[in-house]
């Protein structure tokens, strides 16, 4: 393709995405871009795999009864809990349909994923996986509410979306700017892409957290209890990008409820705090 007209396409593409504000903030992205939905789902289907209750074949790696017991009970936590804060987001965000394009009626779809390391990812479209390593250790239904609803966080403020444009971007300009070979323009691109999101991982967690304890509240949640499950900490977390970010909302949880706890108090700090 030639210079001008992959100047066309990144014009294109410029022109045709929109910009939006993320919700609790005033931050402003580029999103509505043809195809970033599609992107962000594609991998979040590549990253998460398939559900977890596939057919067994019989072989020595099929799980025992109990096993199968224990993730049955676990798929129907998760359900439950999801059903609670889907009510919740109902209700805060009326117009869900419209501020989650690609949702199906509306509707979140939480469901469990194999994997031996805690974690849990969401696609554009309200997507939701967890893997089954978060219900070995049998978490409370607080905890696992706090894990579900960071994601639903993440899809309501469209972050996904804002990801996959700022990378389909990237790459247009790569190809643009950059000569040489196919496999060098490649490598650039996805660093470039990677330097782009990364720069915006913290910002987008507090969103997604503010929105988090606005969903949890609703639902009917009490942020102590949710406050006293992180503390025992239930599940067995590792040094991986997933358990870092969950400690770091974790302890924002925390402070927002123990800054509560002193306000109620003492009035003076609220009045101060007021100001």
């Amino acid at each position: 393709m030639s210079c001008a007209s992959l100047l066309f396409v990144a014009a294109a593409l410029l022109g045709m995405s929109g910009c939006a504000t993320a919700p609790n903030q005033e931050r402003t992205r580029m999103l509505d871009m043809p195809l970033a939905s599609t992107h962000a789902d594609l991998s979040f289907s590549m990253s998460t795999g398939a559900r977890q209750y596939a057919a067994c074949e019989g072989d020595s790696g099929c799980p025992t009864a109990a096993d199968r017991d224990a993730a049955q009970r676990f798929a129907l936590q998760v359900a439950r809990v999801a059903a609670v804060l889907q009510n919740g987001a109902q209700r805060l965000f009326p117009n869900l349909a419209q501020r989650v394009p690609g949702m199906v009626g509306s509707q979140f779809d939480v469901h469990v994923v194999e994997g031996d390391q805690p974690g849990s990812a969401s696609s554009a479209n309200g997507r939701i996986a967890l893997t089954a390593a978060l219900g070995a250790h049998m978490p409370y239904d607080d905890w696992m509410a706090f894990v579900i609803a960071r994601e639903m966080g993440h899809v309501i403020a469209r972050h996904h979306e804002e990801n996959s444009a700022s990378s389909i971007v990237t790459s247009v300009l790569m190809n643009i700017l950059i000569p040489g070979s196919s496999l060098l323009k490649s490598l650039l691109s996805a660093g470039g892409a990677e330097i782009a999101a990364r720069s915006k991982q913290e910002v987008q967690a507090l969103e997604a957290d503010l929105i988090a304890l606005e969903l949890l509240q609703e639902a009917g949640f009490r942020m102590r209890d949710i406050y006293l499950t992180l503390l025992l900490d239930p599940v067995q977390l590792d040094d991986g990008p997933w358990s870092t970010s969950f400690r770091n909302s974790s302890r924002y949880l925390i402070a927002e409820v123990r800054r509560s706890d002193v306000a109620e108090r003492s009035p003076s700090f609220a009045v101060a705090a007021a100001r």
